[in-house]
């Protein structure tokens, strides 16, 4: 039996006042919230939200990069104090029920890796946030979180760099068993502005086999020839102990050229983002164990 013309006319009103709400719903996000309106024109940045871990931790989200900066406190830092955390500069918070910070960590980038494949984590996701805006334990909007969680399939670990809390820096200095081999850039390539100059890195062997520095250094200049990556070995040498794990610490914030390197060289840890006036190199690359070359 079909609908009569009244009851027809009643859904095509309840249709229309809904996508009415819908829409001044999202005239009004985008008028009220930074998140959204940075978001929409891809121009505005960084966004950035404190996340209570113990210690805390704040993520930077460039969305004209897609890369982001974690910034992990030094002190405790606690939601009733988000004030003075990262000089007060936050948008949104978000306190999660893992206090922990490094398993809080850990079990982000699973799930960054994973929900690509796997559905489960999307829903926990998903029910997380609604749990932690019921207890009010974020201030992110559900249009917020709605964008931000379009934003995350683009993303994998290498897109976020680690800015490790300010500490005093050792030195590696001679402490080296093999003979030290620094050389100059292979090829001189001109730059027009910084963007276009190539990324200066220094390659340590960590791994404890023999070789595998070089080895690496000559792929790059290989790749840096053929116009495949922007990239000049300055120097490779020896790290003073041996790491199960590969990683990169970069000095130069420039996390887009950073990026294309460490998948390049099949690093895909997080990257550790550091400053140095001392810093001879925009980037360092250190070979643990776990690294293989590149095919």
């Amino acid at each position: 039996m079909e609908p009569s013309y009244q009851t027809r006319k009643l859904i095509g009103r309840f249709l229309l006042i809904t996508m009415l709400l819908g829409v001044a719903g999202a005239f009004w996000a985008q008028y009220t919230s930074p998140i959204v309106q940075t978001l929409s024109v891809r121009e505005k940045g960084p966004i950035r939200i404190a996340v209570f871990t113990k210690p805390a931790m704040r993520f930077a989200y460039d969305p004209t990069t897609r890369k982001a900066v974690v910034t992990l406190a030094s002190t405790k830092c606690t939601p009733e104090q988000k004030e003075a955390c990262f000089n007060a500069q936050y948008d949104r918070f978000y306190i999660p029920q893992e206090p922990v910070q490094n398993t809080f960590w850990i079990r982000f980038k699973q799930a960054l890796e994973s929900w690509r494949f796997n559905p489960v984590p999307v829903f926990q996701f998903v029910h997380a946030y609604i749990n932690a805006l019921v207890q009010k334990r974020t201030n992110v909007r559900p249009s917020e979180f709605a964008l931000l969680s379009m934003e995350l399939p683009y993303l994998t670990a290498t897109d976020f760099a680690i800015e490790q809390p300010a500490k005093k820096k050792k030195t590696i200095g001679r402490q080296v068993k093999e003979q030290s081999v620094s050389v100059k850039p292979e090829v001189e390539l001109p730059a027009r502005n910084e963007a276009d100059k190539p990324l200066i890195v220094e390659i340590l062997n960590a791994s404890g086999k023999k070789g595998l520095a070089l080895a690496l250094t000559q792929y790059l200049r290989e790749q840096n020839a053929k116009g495949m990556l922007r990239v000049d070995v300055l120097q490779y040498d020896n790290y003073p102990s041996q790491e199960a794990t590969s990683f990169i610490t970069d000095y130069s914030g420039k996390l887009v050229q950073v990026t294309q390197v460490s998948r390049a060289i099949g690093i895909t840890n997080e990257i550790r983002s550091e400053t140095s006036t001392t810093a001879i190199c925009d980037t360092r690359i250190v070979l643990g164990k776990d690294f293989e070359m590149p095919l």
